[in-house]
């Protein structure tokens, strides 16, 4: 990439090299920043004072403002590949219902465990360019394709409703699973454990399911 070229050409490490701690806070402010102002309005001169440095110090770590914006989104949907992936094979060889139902807890109860701004990598997304653009949207693109398959393979099996609008369905279930951090705030008795079991009886009964909640 022209980015990657560039710093060789100066003598650079890849981002981060320097200092990963630093490198590390700089995503962070990064991503606070962008969650509060947008990532077009975000400044780099702010990230740079979040983490109490100087805007021209930030440039040891970045080339530019996207950069900050691209670590964001990859490593957000590579959190999102991470929870596909972590489906163990005795539920792998099970039917729809219960792969489905075990997504949706394993992704539910990782909300708390992501970073508040993460919800950046969904929204600001569309300002990447070029390759990674396409990089990131490839990681999307599977995430959407397991969650697509788990429906197919129900109603396939007979198991989920066939007049099931399968895109439409695929799009519900993961904007509303990555929509739970605008709103929900644990409390009381009411844990993301929780909302986990709504969201199953949501999905399953939406789609049609009749047998008993795996």
């Amino acid at each position: 990439m022209a980015h990657d070229s560039a710093r060789a050409e100066r003598g650079r490490g890849p981002k981060g090299a320097l200092n990963q701690a630093r490198y590390s806070e700089i995503v962070e402010a990064a991503g606070i920043e962008f969650a509060e102002k947008g990532y077009q309005a975000a400044r780099i001169e702010d990230i740079a004072a979040r983490v109490g440095i100087l805007k021209g110090s930030l440039y040891y770590y970045i080339e530019s403002k996207e950069d900050l914006l691209f670590e964001i989104a990859d490593r957000g949907h590579a959190r999102g590949l991470g929870r596909v992936a972590a489906e163990e094979p005795e539920v792998a060889a099970a039917d729809a219902p219960t792969r489905l139902a075990a997504f949706i807890r394993r992704w539910t109860v990782m909300l708390p465990r992501n970073p508040p701004y993460l919800t950046v990598a969904e929204r600001d997304i569309r300002f990447l360019s070029g390759e990674r653009y396409e990089t990131v949207m490839e990681k999307r693109v599977a995430i959407h394709q397991y969650g697509r398959s788990l429906i197919e393979q129900g109603i396939a099996e007979g198991h989920f409703d066939p007049e099931v609008d399968v895109g439409l369905a695929t799009n519900t279930l993961f904007e509303v699973l990555n929509g739970t951090t605008r709103w929900f705030r644990p409390r009381g008795r009411l844990q993301h454990q929780d909302l986990a079991e709504w969201y199953v009886s949501l999905f399953l009964g939406g789609l049609g399911y009749e047998g008993p909640r795996p």
